[in-house]
């Protein structure tokens, strides 16, 4: 960990409020000794306390005060969930014991991200920089009537500053530390005049490797992150409009792997290989045969329109979101400095998504709100698994040499007389994949006020998607045809 320091002191202690059903009922004390959030985490503004679902909500101070990166940062400070890691390449993702790891092309996950409610659920796209936010909302246990698709475990819901109409307010951020540690966050608010504001923020990040590589002599688990955002609001009587328009660009590594050269899965694997399996350096170090360093590489653009219009009787809400985004993620997955799996994971994609919702206005026991909505996805990815020919002969044929008595054999030519080997010497495995994801939804919920505190609600919601899914694995350009895998792993 690097030495940061920054321009203004943390004055004041900000605690996550963690709030469930039960905290309901605990009276007066607790509203006294907790600051109320307002939250929408059931698509109308409470108090964090009024919500009846176990909700962590984290206010934007207690973001920034805790250098809360990105969203999956989030999964830190939130009771029960697990799964966080230092790049933007979700393996899994834990909410009460729910786990998921289909953050990919093909699958849907049950823990579901939302920023300013534009649905954000794949690698590459889902992780975002946290920076200038008003709030994080995370929900445990099911909410797929609240938030439809894909949040059956939960759901991380972050939403960033709106433009304010008559405010002047800016602020700029800097920290620095070790290994050239630098971040920036700055925002400002600009009204233009009684009925239209804009406000600009940005942020950067950088910060050099700090676990040498003692193969490429690099130093690695480096990043550097550059973001903007441009938010506008207009307000009339009974019309509000919102927009924002968010860009990001981040260089990072992806995770790094060091091999235990002990057990049995190591003991298999250092028994059939020929060459040297020396594990070089320390536990503090890396010893990886992927040069340019792992990589995890993202350029993504967001668009929101947000439409409010009082009817009196109820509001009706409109949120309109687009997402495109291009990734690259790589990483040395045997953790060793020969080639026997290094893996590559490239991704471009586009998301559409339209809520219409209205919501009752009437202040007596019975309230509610009904909505539909739509979104439409193409995704076109492909992955890589490259490891070497000779290595992989080693392997595999070295197994039978042992059981049969044979001599060891140090590549593929020793035992197949007519090989050829790769341009590279490398067997390489491409799975292309093309998806297009469409559906839509509607809904309707009803909440009765029994007594002060017992709400009797009901809620009927219809869900209906449509995917299109192919995936083309060509032969790979080598003698050795398909790939098999080693049965190797960086850890027993």
């Amino acid at each position: 960990m690097s030495k940061v320091f920054g321009t203004k002191p943390n004055t004041k202690l900000v605690l996550p409020l963690a709030v469930s059903a039960a905290l309901i009922s605990t009276g007066p004390a607790v509203a006294q000794t907790l600051e109320e959030v307002i939250v929408v985490a059931t698509k109308r503004e409470q108090g964090v306390m009024d919500v009846p679902l176990a909700i962590t909500a984290l206010s934007g101070d207690f973001i920034e005060d805790t250098n809360l990166n990105d969203v999956k940062d989030l999964i830190s400070y939130t009771p029960g969930v697990s799964g966080n890691s230092q790049d933007s390449y979700i393996d899994a993702v834990s909410i009460r014991g729910v786990r998921t790891q289909d953050f990919g092309v093909g699958g849907d996950p049950s823990s579901a991200f939302f920023k300013n409610d534009l649905y954000e659920g794949r690698n590459g796209s889902a992780v975002t920089s946290l920076f200038d936010v008003e709030r994080a909302e995370i929900l445990r246990g099911p909410q797929g009537f609240l938030f439809g698709r894909n949040s059956i475990g939960g759901a991380f819901s972050v939403h960033t500053r709106k433009a304010e109409i008559g405010s002047n307010d800016a602020f700029i951020d800097f920290d620095f530390g070790q290994r050239e540690h630098a971040v920036f966050e700055g925002a400002v608010n600009i009204p233009i005049n009684d009925s239209f504001a804009m406000r600009l923020a940005g942020y950067s990040s950088h910060e050099e490797g700090f676990a040498k590589n003692v193969f490429s002599g690099r130093d690695e688990i480096d990043h550097s992150k550059k973001a903007i955002r441009w938010s506008t609001r207009y307000e009339s009587d009974a019309l509000s409009i919102d927009t924002v328009v968010d860009w990001e660009d981040r260089k990072q590594s992806g995770s790094m792997y060091r091999a235990i050269d002990k057990g049995d899965i190591w003991d298999a694997l250092d028994g059939y290989i020929v060459d040297d399996t020396t594990i070089n350096g320390n536990n503090q170090q890396i010893d990886s045969d992927l040069e340019g360093g792992d990589a995890d590489i993202g350029d993504l653009l967001t668009i929101g329109v947000f439409v409010e219009y009082d009817l009196g009787f109820a509001t009706l809400n409109s949120n309109t979101g687009y997402k495109d985004h291009d990734y690259y993620y790589s990483e040395d997955y045997d953790g060793t400095s020969l080639n026997i799996n290094n893996f590559q994971f490239e991704q471009s994609g586009q998301y559409f998504q339209q809520e219409l919702r209205l919501t009752s206005n009437d202040d007596g026991p019975l309230s509610w709100y009904t909505g539909v909505s739509y979104y439409d996805e193409d995704l076109d990815a492909e992955f890589t698994a490259i490891g070497s020919e000779d290595l992989m002969c080693q392997y595999y044929l070295n197994y039978y040499a042992e059981y049969y008595g044979y001599e060891f054999y140090s590549g593929c030519s020793d035992y197949y007389t007519d090989f050829y080997p790769s341009a590279d010497g490398n067997l390489v495995e491409t799975g292309m994949l093309k998806g297009k994801y469409s559906g839509w939804a509607a809904y309707v919920n009803l909440d009765y006020q029994v007594t002060d505190e017992l709400v009797a609600s009901v809620g009927v919601r219809y869900t209906k998607d449509d995917k299109d899914f192919g995936i083309l694995v060509p032969e790979p350009e080598s003698y050795l045809g398909p790939y098999f895998t080693y049965g190797f792993a960086t850890a027993e």
